[in-house]
């Protein structure tokens, strides 16, 4: 069984020789390292990645799509792209919507990265491991302000090295996952298992410092999710979701500051869940509007602060600048309903539907294993981040979507290797 796995990995590991050379691999991990410590780090990553896939997909094409369901996602993700164009088309301002595009199409390269150029163990494992020093770097800058009370223009709540607590928690939503599962059966010291465990539970910590509502909710919403696709593994989830539990009612009912920002969850007084109430209303009012192919990619501030900017709305823009208000309507689905109408709205659905059932699919046929721990954590940071998408547009900022697609990516590739060496973990007969 060894060889077996050992002759498919070296098979695997000449494929990427072919695809790449020895450059991409490198740069695969430093975008990890470089996902939630630098944003220039990672453009200057992509476009080195985009300039040797070109090279690639010009000497080799066919390679490209040996990978399983490969040739099914380019066509949903150019299926994707041509729509951002369509609705760009009749934008309010066609050419600020035609850079937006680019932008929104250059953050899925780390995707396709991932999934043609991750081959071996040995490379998915250096990726994950660089992930992991970035997210304790970002936790770490987050505990920081936290511990010293640092304003940070959300008074005390930490952004670590984001803009801010929302968009923090929404990492945290990516990270928690990918740092808990795959690692158990990585070819790792048991040093390098606990650093990442550690990790993970201080992005925990930080989850709870951020004070963000939204991303609590969705990983209470990840938490009962484990336990429907984790299988065999079910016995140990529910004891991780136990010690959790505990925390957090020690946290929360211990903790007067912490209890009553839960209690604002389902309270619709507050004004910040009214102010979303009502951007959610005009957004939808613009979609009724302009159905087909909405008011351009990048519009809803103008549009909003402008037009369809709600009476009872107190947070307003200034007078001489309408985009000086909100600029999104803190929901992935009603910012893409509003800018990209039915057209949009049905190549996004159709474009991250597609990750989502890869990932159930290879759930269901690996059942245990390295690859299945992987697609396992794809799934849930995918259900992590959608459900806080419903309160924040988390997929709209750069860092965050660079960061998604390219743990996306990994889960993919990592999810189609072969693994015969099976362990069994705690509570398995």
């Amino acid at each position: 069984m060894a060889g077996r796995e050992d002759m498919e990995e070296s098979r695997q590991e000449v494929m990427g020789r072919r695809l790449g050379g020895r450059v991409m691999p490198y740069v695969l991990v430093l975008m990890g390292l470089f996902s939630q410590t630098s944003s220039a780090g990672m453009s200057i990553m992509i476009g080195i990645g985009a300039l040797v896939m070109i090279r690639d997909l010009v000497r080799d094409r066919a390679s490209f799509f040996r990978v399983p369901f490969a040739r099914r996602l380019c066509i949903v993700a150019a299926l994707f792209a041509a729509s951002l164009f369509v609705t760009s088309l009749f934008s309010m301002e066609p050419a600020r919507s035609f850079r937006e595009n680019l932008s929104t199409l250059s953050r899925m390269l780390p995707l396709f990265f991932a999934l043609f150029y991750v081959r071996s163990w040995r490379c998915a494992t250096a990726i994950l491991a660089a992930f992991a020093v970035s997210t304790a770097v970002n936790d770490v800058a987050a505990v920081v302000q936290a511990v010293r009370k640092v304003d940070t223009g959300w008074g005390t709540r930490p952004i670590g090295l984001v803009h801010s607590p929302t968009f923090l928690g929404s990492f945290m939503l990516l990270s928690m996952p990918l740092l808990v599962f795959p690692v158990a059966l990585l070819p790792l010291s048991r040093k390098w298992k606990l650093f990442f465990w550690g990790v993970a539970a201080l992005s925990f910590a930080v989850l709870l410092l951020s004070m963000t509502r939204g991303a609590w909710l969705a990983f209470a919403c990840v938490a009962v999710s484990s336990v429907f696709f984790c299988g065999r593994y079910r016995v140990t989830v529910l004891k991780g979701l136990a010690v959790l539990l505990l925390a957090f009612g020690m946290i929360f009912f211990g903790n007067a500051t912490y209890g009553h920002r839960a209690e604002q969850v389902f309270d619709d007084t507050v004004q910040s869940e009214t102010e979303r109430y009502l951007m959610w209303q005009s957004a939808y009012r613009i979609f009724e509007d302009h159905p087909i192919v909405g008011i351009g990619q990048d519009e809803f501030g103008l549009a909003y602060n402008r037009d369809y900017l709600s009476p009872q709305a107190k947070e307003r823009p200034r007078p001489d600048d309408p985009r000086s208000g909100h600029g999104h309507p803190h929901n992935n689905f009603m910012k893409v309903l509003s800018e990209r109408g039915l057209v949009g709205m049905a190549c996004f659905l159709l474009l991250h539907g597609a990750v989502f059932v890869a990932l159930l699919r290879m759930l269901r046929q690996s059942k245990s294993g390295k690859a299945y721990l992987f697609a396992l954590a794809g799934t849930l940071a995918f259900i992590g981040i959608h459900l806080e998408g419903l309160t924040d547009t988390n997929l709209q900022l750069t860092h965050i979507a660079r960061t998604y697609w390219l743990l996306m990516g990994l889960c993919l590739a990592a999810g189609q290797m072969k693994d015969e060496d099976v362990v069994k973990m705690d509570g398995e007969r």
